[in-house]
């Protein structure tokens, strides 16, 4: 296994990553939870921004399908809103991979999803899926500038 290091100068970071993400190491400030590596990020953007970056570092929004990922992720992102990559812009609610999301109103804030639409965004309800602080789904309209988590496999 060789030693590679990358630049990535939207982070102004050196990245340390022992062979390839498919060996099963994350990059430096991606944490391992599971098979996949998350970043948690420090920086605010619309969520189809956050989904662009995201694919621009081979990784997707977070899809969170388990009890034991939702753990992880609300444990490190406690007290911050984050995008992740729950949208209905087709109607229904579904994962940025275009796999049905199955309404769980336990992950929901009360109330939520309630495409409100007095955001003063200009048009369009909320159709993009939000980690609310305390750990429950939000929606919220999609220009919004919000933190992001991404997802990859490691």
């Amino acid at each position: 296994m060789t030693t590679e290091y990358h630049d990535d100068p939207e982070e102004d970071s050196t990245f340390w990553n022992q062979g390839s993400t498919t060996d099963g190491c994350c990059a430096l400030n991606w944490d391992p939870f599971g098979k996949s590596c998350y970043f948690f990020s420090n920086v605010a953007m619309t969520w189809d921004e956050a989904q662009d970056w995201c694919t621009g570092h081979e990784s997707h929004l977070v899809i969170l399908t388990t009890d034991k990922e939702w753990d992880f992720v609300v444990k490190h992102s406690a007290g911050t809103w984050y995008w992740v990559g729950l949208t209905d812009r087709t109607g229904k609610w579904e994962w940025v991979n275009h796999t049905p999301y199955v309404m769980d109103r336990r992950r929901w804030r009360p109330g939520q999803p309630d495409s409100w639409t007095g955001h003063g965004l200009g048009h369009g309800d909320e159709d993009c899926g939000q980690l609310h602080s305390d750990g429950r789904l939000n929606d919220l309209h999609c220009l919004t500038q919000l933190r992001y988590i991404c997802q990859k496999h490691s």
